[in-house]
């Protein structure tokens, strides 16, 4: 039985980032709770701002159920022959690259400094723009902003309205809140956070949780055709 599934990617930005780690290796992670069973044929709709929507033929070649305890429930889908299809396009969409927009707010502004330099470290096309406090980066959200990283120590209910404002975007800016304080991890996550980390952040656990949230599809919808 044929089926497809069809995925939207935020920005051009989030496609990008996903097929550097991921489509670029012949496989993607959706996470989705269709029922579609292990070695099943899968056409893969990308929907893609600026560049339109280009298919993929694959298989599933795992699956994550909703009781695991590693993670949201998904399909790992293997493509084959990724390149010759996707080449095209991904020269048309890196030459117009301008680059990935983070917005980081911290109201220490040592830890907004080194969180920034870390973040260029990782992300070295990232523009980052810094806010001290939440109205500054309430104005600074916008739906060109492609994520959002967000320190809620220094002003935990400031960070969460913050969060909050991601999520109200059309469509949501992907976001990741930053806590010493356990405690905080479900009230960060109810305000939308996508990806919650220690503060201050390891690199490595950094660097995985901002390629992760970034490279994240907007919807995944899976159907029987």
């Amino acid at each position: 039985m044929p089926y497809a599934v069809q995925v939207e990617f935020r920005t051009a930005s989030s496609f990008l980032v996903a097929y550097s780690v991921n489509l670029s290796r012949g496989g993607l992670f959706l996470e989705t709770d269709a029922d579609i069973p292990m070695g099943a044929p899968v056409t893969i709709d990308f929907g893609i701002p600026n560049a339109g929507q280009i298919s993929l033929n694959g298989t599933v070649s795992w699956r994550r159920g909703m009781e695991s305890p590693d993670g949201p429930p998904g399909l790992g889908i293997e493509f084959v022959d990724v390149a010759p299809q996707l080449g095209a396009l991904i020269d048309r969409l890196v030459s117009a690259f301008h680059g990935v927009q983070i917005l980081v707010l911290s109201g220490d502004r040592q830890d907004r400094t080194t969180l920034a330099r870390s973040i260029k470290s990782i992300i070295s096309t990232a523009e980052v723009m810094q806010a001290a406090d939440a109205n500054v980066a309430t104005t600074l959200m916008s739906s060109e902003i492609d994520l959002a990283v967000v320190d809620i120590d220094f002003d935990v209910e400031g960070g969460l309205a913050t969060l909050r404002t991601a999520k109200s975007q059309t469509p949501p800016v992907p976001a990741v809140a930053l806590t010493a304080n356990p405690k905080l991890y479900e009230y960060a996550r109810a305000a939308g956070a996508d990806e919650i980390i220690a503060n201050p952040p390891p690199f490595a656990e950094l660097q995985v949780v901002l390629v992760r949230a970034l490279s994240k599809p907007a919807l995944v919808r899976g159907s029987i055709s």
